[in-house]
């Protein structure tokens, strides 16, 4: 599932590619991870629609953490 960031012109172009893809997760999984966000963004107040938009690609399974976590560096700067 891991797509090299290269291939994107934008992190706003990688996540609609990435949200036009099947979960890979089932919906158990989905759960837990929906869960375990909704109390970190209350713990933190988080809010921003751009930031809960992003955590779905991990939630529903349309990127793994490896893939995520490099989406983020690339929407938000730059590596080492």
């Amino acid at each position: 599932m891991n797509e090299c960031n290269a291939s994107f012109g934008s992190a706003e172009e990688w996540r609609e590619k990435a949200m036009q893809r099947s979960g890979s997760i089932d919906g158990d999984e989905s759960e837990r991870r929906s869960a375990l966000a909704e109390a970190h963004n209350r713990k933190h107040k988080i809010i921003d629609p751009d930031i809960l938009a992003d955590q779905q690609l991990y939630i529903l399974g349309k990127m793994d953490l490896e893939e995520y976590q490099a989406y983020l560096l690339f929407k938000h700067g730059k590596a080492g």
